[in-house]
């Protein structure tokens, strides 16, 4: 974001014991009432791209309560008025969540919650060694558009398997999200559906979610081929490459006709293998372009 930007289209509200219901409401704008006899409520958080409000569990469960319309149905209500909010991202930080209010409706609307922790001393030495306080990275992000995430299905007994492991340590309200998190999950990381519900079970509750709901979704036959599939890159010859592929050619053709293997998973293991093969160091080896054609071919028709 540019300066301008910043100050545009950000509104970030520090929140204390004293905050106000008026910060988040707006003030009424004296010089239109007086001049023109106009009651209008300015209001930065209803024109804001992306809201933060900081140390959230500071300000009184009034201060909360007033963002709810915000933050569901993205109206600021405000007496007679009901103000349209055009954010796209609404951001808290607090340093803890009260008990008292853990399950209320307020903590409930954030989907996304993350617990940020020390930074490691390990962390640190990185930290320094990339230039400390100058370090810069760019991350270039694909973030698909509402058709390209329509386009993808998740089936049914992948979201039963879903709600097995995460229905008691989410809300309704949270699981709803579930479906469109996964797909543009599956969209940004470039992976398969499976995957990217695990992923998203690690996001939404935590690893040990994730590792049940992936033992879920696996059976030990797609395991074993999955482990085959990594193994080809310790595979150092054209020779040894074509063995290997046959193998697994063979287990998930097996595996196909006794119905353990569905076809994202076939998918993704062709995807896998595709991604290995054009940058394995035996390709060096291949005396022909048309070789490795040939081995690419063999992927391709799994």
């Amino acid at each position: 974001m540019t300066a301008e930007d910043f100050q545009n289209k950000m509104f970030i509200l520090e929140t204390d014991e004293g905050t106000k219901a008026s910060e988040i409401k707006g003030m009424p704008d004296l010089g239109k009432l007086f001049t023109e006899n106009i009651y209008h409520v300015n209001a930065p958080v209803a024109e804001a791209d992306i809201v933060i409000i900081n140390e959230v569990d500071k300000a009184s469960s009034a201060i909360r309560n007033a963002m709810l319309g915000i933050m569901n149905e993205k109206f600021l209500f405000n007496g007679k008025d009901k103000i349209p909010c055009k954010w796209k991202i609404f951001i808290a930080t607090c340093n803890e969540v009260p008990k008292e209010e853990i399950n209320s409706p307020f903590w409930d609307r954030f989907m996304l919650k993350m617990t940020v922790n020390r930074v490691t001393a390990g962390e640190l030495v990185k930290y320094y060694n990339k230039g400390a306080r100058e370090y810069r990275e760019t991350f270039n992000i694909g973030i698909p558009n509402k058709a390209e995430i329509s386009t993808l299905e998740i089936p049914i007994s992948k979201m039963e398997k879903y709600l097995e492991v995460g229905y008691q340590s989410s809300s309704d309200r949270t699981l709803t999200f579930v479906p469109s998190l996964t797909k543009a999950v599956s969209y940004i990381w470039d992976i398969s559906i499976d995957k990217a519900l695990v992923k998203t079970a690690n996001i939404m509750i935590n690893q040990a979610a994730a590792s049940e709901l992936n033992n879920k979704l696996l059976s030990n036959e797609v395991k074993a081929v999955m482990s085959k599939v990594e193994m080809l890159k310790s595979h150092n010859t054209n020779e040894a490459l074509e063995l290997a592929i046959a193998e697994i050619e063979n287990l998930v053709n097996t595996y196909t006709s006794r119905g353990i293997m569905d076809q994202s998973q076939v998918e993704e293991i062709e995807t896998t293998m595709q991604f290995m093969l054009d940058s394995h160091p035996a390709r060096i080896d291949y005396q022909t372009s048309e070789e490795f054609d040939n081995m690419t071919e063999k992927v391709a028709n799994l």
